[in-house]
Parts: C-alpha cells; sequence; structure tokens
C-alpha cells in the first residue's frame, strides 16, 4: 500500500469540513482552523488495505482548484511507485525519511516545508516516536494529465530563503522568486515593504503563508482579516477588495496555486 493510495482513501472519506467557498454570499479570505493545524479535532479513518495502521484526517478547505487536509499517521513504512499527485507539505509534528530510488535521501522534520512531486518512485517513513505525525497537506482538487519530468524527488524548501537571506527587492520594493512549478501547483516565495492597494481584478484562487509581518484583507462589503506571521489562509477565485501589509521593514509569504496548463 503506497501513501498515495492511503492519502486518496482518507479524502474519500466524509469528513467535517471547514470551509466552502461557494457557500459564501460576499468571498472573504478563508483562514485555516487553527484547532485541526494544533492537531485537534482529527477523525480516526479505516484503510481498507492496511486496517491494523491509525490514521486520522481532517478537510479544511475544498475549493475549486486547491484543496487543504491535516492528515496524521502512527510510525509507518511505505512505498511509493510513480506518485500520481503533486503535494505541499508542511510538517507540524514528527519527520518523514525518504529514500527515491534515484536520487538522494532526505528527511523533512517539523516547521518544514516541503513539495512531494507527482511522479516520485522510492521509499517513505513516517517517524513519530511514540506519538503520531500530523501534516498539512495541500493538492489540487483536480488531477493533471501531465508531470513535470525535471521534478522526481521530494524538494525541501531552502531555510534561508523562507528566512529572507537572500532577498533583494526591486525598485518597486517588492521581491518574488519561484520555488517550484509542478504540473498541478507552483509555489513562489513573495516580499515587499509595507503596502497598501487595491485588488480590482478578480483574483485567482490562492493559498497564502505569512512568513513574517502582517497581512490586512478587506472584502467588498468593507469588512477586514488580519493575517498575522504563521497563518495560514486562502484567498478565493474572483476575490476582489484591498490588501494592506505592514512588518518591520520587510514583509514576507508563500503563495500556493494551481499550475496554468
Amino acid at each position: 500500500m503506497n501513501k498515495l493510495n492511503i492519502f486518496f482513501g482518507a479524502i474519500l472519506f466524509i469528513g467535517t469540513i471547514a470551509n466552502e467557498t461557494f457557500a459564501q454570499t460576499t468571498l472573504k479570505p478563508i483562514p485555516f482552523d487553527k484547532s485541526a493545524l494544533s492537531g485537534i479535532g482529527l477523525k480516526k479513518v479505516e484503510l481498507k488495505d492496511e486496517p491494523e495502521r491509525e490514521f486520522y484526517q481532517k478537510r479544511l478547505i475544498r475549493g475549486k482548484d486547491l484543496s487543504v487536509y491535516i492528515v496524521s499517521s502512527q510510525s509507518w513504512t511505505t512505498r511509493m511507485n510513480d506518485f500520481s499527485i503533486d503535494e505541499v507539505v508542511y510538517m507540524l509534528n514528527g519527520k518523514a525519511n525518504i529514500k527515491p530510488d534515484q536520487g538522494s535521501s532526505n528527511t523533512f522534520q517539523s516547521n518544514e516545508f516541503f513539495f512531494i512531486p507527482k511522479g516520485y518512485t522510492g521509499a517513505w517513513q513516517i517517524d513519530s516516536s511514540e506519538s503520531l505525525h500530523y501534516e498539512l497537506s495541500i493538492i489540487t482538487t483536480d488531477r493533471s494529465a501531465s508531470k513535470n519530468e525535471q521534478l522526481t524527488v521530494p524538494q525541501l524548501y531552502s531555510k534561508d530563503d523562507l528566512s529572507g537571506i537572500n532577498i533583494k527587492l526591486n525598485d518597486s520594493g517588492s521581491y518574488e522568486k519561484t520555488l517550484t512549478t509542478g504540473a498541478e501547483l507552483t509555489i513562489k516565495l513573495k516580499a515587499q515593504k509595507p503596502i497598501q492597494k487595491d485588488l480590482k481584478d478578480p483574483a485567482k484562487e490562492m493559498i497564502i503563508h505569512v512568513l513574517s509581518g502582517q497581512l490586512t484583507i478587506g472584502d467588498s462589503s468593507g469588512g477586514e482579516q488580519v493575517f498575522y506571521t504563521g497563518d495560514f489562509f486562502m484567498i478565493p477565485a474572483g476575490f476582489t477588495g484591498q490588501w494592506k501589509s505592514d512588518g518591520h521593514g520587510l514583509v514576507k509569504y508563500l503563495t500556493i496555486e494551481k499550475t496554468n496548463t
């Protein structure tokens, strides 16, 4: 049983949906459930092919383009054969040890972002000692028929990049670096001086993780939501409103969106 089948077996389970974008009359940013990110309220799921495995999951958001889950397991070793999705993972507890058939072994630990490419083949070990691992998992809602042949091994995002060490703002006071362009998901690191602007063009569905600073997002009804360092939220497709960033000289954040095809 590989991780893909385990994952899709879990997401087919009818769990609690924290937010549904289509239920909103006024489009608003959708914050991630902080209790779920803390490991609270995850539902135990029996995996058909591995009934002895202790496994939990919760769906946070199912959007038009992107879906977000919390996935949890006891320590376990499995194998991926031609993994059939792009997946962005933020490890919340525990670690993952990978040994690809082609390429170098690596370890992904708590508070690290990494990317699992569509097509990955190799060993995968979850290590949570006597506890349970859990992770934030971001995938596309629908599958792509193709894959990026240049991406074959899970990728750990540079801590120097995410810490802002390598950021140099351009003349307009902004920065953008594409970290990954997969067949299904595109991940970018962005930074800017504190600014305020109108979001007049309808937005593409996008997940944002605030790495430093504060983002205030105003919607068309006049409401505002404030997101701080460490927060995750989704901008729904078609959103218009206001964007205000503030911080100690620099605001930086990750964006995750569906790859243009």
